[in-house]
């Protein structure tokens, strides 16, 4: 069986116990950073919406390039964003929360027939997860409109901050700018989180193949018999 056929095998599998926990932590962890990385910037609306989720999408890359690695199978997406939506849910933002699970579920969709392995695929799922993120305090302005503005009101909230959030949410320029920006972020935190999967986490075995090859071909000089230049390496996951 090839490496590649039984990646895909795997892929297919559906998440178990030790993915479950895994992906928990990861989707824990990436939203611990989204909090952290909002707290230099928290003064201003703007820069938190620019600089606090820009920092968050390329910190949060190599996180979730690492979370796929170690969980491939059907389920991993839906729990990623499961996770967020259940927080959202018990701080009573249903609507945030409904929209993370739909998100949830159109990843997987992405992610199916070993796209877990395939790195446009893979990054096209991480960057609707942070669009989806940063764009969560748009939804129920944008949705429920002055209704939401009115609640925040009855809430305590000072009008002055509330129709500034609403005139910033509902503008359309910076709506579309934040989900430019975000894509491009989410793309180099994804390879970002690639090139250190390459040089920290490479297999143990690719590894131990080159490093056979290259004491082969400095002690060349030394074998009995054969050609250093065409050495053929076979085997089986």
């Amino acid at each position: 069986m090839s490496n590649s056929t039984s990646k895909s095998r795997k892929s297919r599998k559906g998440i178990g116990l030790r993915e479950i926990i895994l992906v928990t932590l990861f989707s824990v962890l990436t939203f611990v950073i989204s909090m952290i990385t909002a707290i230099p910037f928290a003064s201003s609306v703007m820069l938190q919406l620019y600089a606090g989720y820009a920092l968050m999408a390329i910190i949060s890359g190599p996180v979730y390039v690492l979370m796929i690695s170690k969980s491939s199978k059907t389920g991993t997406q839906i729990l990623f964003f499961g996770v967020k939506a259940l927080y959202f849910l018990l701080m009573g933002q249903v609507l945030t929360g409904v929209i993370f699970l739909a998100a949830g579920c159109i990843c997987e969709a992405i992610c199916l027939n070993d796209g877990y392995h395939k790195p446009l695929r893979a990054g096209a799922a991480y960057a609707l997860h942070t669009t989806v993120y940063g764009l969560g305090s748009f939804f129920p302005v944008i949705i429920l409109g002055d209704k939401y503005a009115q609640g925040l009101i009855d809430k305590g909230y000072a009008e002055e901050t509330v129709g500034t959030m609403v005139n910033t949410y509902r503008n359309p320029v910076i709506v579309i700018t934040v989900i430019l920006m975000l894509v491009v972020t989410s793309a180099i935190g994804m390879f970002i989180g690639y090139l250190l999967m390459k040089k920290q986490f490479a297999p143990a075995g690719i590894v131990d193949m080159k490093a056979a090859i290259r004491y082969l071909r400095y002690n060349s000089a030394q074998l009995p018999a054969g050609d250093t230049d065409k050495i053929v390496v076979t085997g089986t996951s």
